[in-house]
């Protein structure tokens, strides 16, 4: 089961952000704050004290950390985003799409996804955040998929650090059982 530790608030003077130099600094904090924190565990991105991103910060800061949980070096350590305003909403929409990565954003009681995600993936998706926690076999149900097709899908976004797969033990008859948790 994962864990939600406390947020790691990024703070600005005067509420902006800019340049590679801030989002190298920025970037430094979250994983020091990231390997602190045990395994299994996700953190909130907090973008309330922030008015303003330019995208040399974002793509400094937050693609470089999306890429560096999708490589698998934080291991199970996730992040999702909160309290963007509509400014930096835009300003991560465009850097995650113009890097080819996704990201988790919490509105709320809504979970909108944000960057570069197609329809298969994230109709996948839809059903895990629905659900919380699934078997491939449960998704592969709601979709009326094949549970192979299901299990590249959620492997896929395994990697993409919007899901946590945890294992729990073995099946009848052999093989492993998988499931799915959803981040937000």
């Amino acid at each position: 089961m994962l864990h939600k530790s406390s947020p790691f608030i990024l703070t600005a003077p005067n509420g902006i952000l800019t340049g590679r130099d801030k989002g190298e600094e920025v970037l430094n904090q979250a994983m020091d704050h990231l390997r602190a924190v045990e395994f299994e565990t996700v953190v909130p991105l907090d973008f309330g004290q922030v008015e303003f991103i330019d995208i040399s910060c974002a793509d400094e800061f937050l693609a470089r950390l999306l890429m560096r949980i999708g490589s698998g070096e934080l291991g199970t350590r996730f992040v999702f985003i909160q309290n963007a305003n509509p400014s930096v909403r835009e300003t991560i929409e465009a850097v995650l799409r113009l890097r080819g990565l996704t990201a988790l954003l919490k509105e709320d009681l809504r979970v909108v996804v944000v960057g570069d995600l197609k329809r298969p993936m994230r109709e996948t998706l839809d059903v895990l955040i629905q659900k919380r926690q699934v078997t491939s076999s449960d998704v592969a149900t709601a979709l009326d998929k094949n549970v192979n097709i299901v299990c590249n899908r959620l492997n896929a976004l395994q990697r993409l650090g919007l899901v946590c797969r945890v294992r729990d033990g073995s099946v009848p008859g052999g093989g492993r059982q998988y499931y799915y948790e959803s981040i937000v």
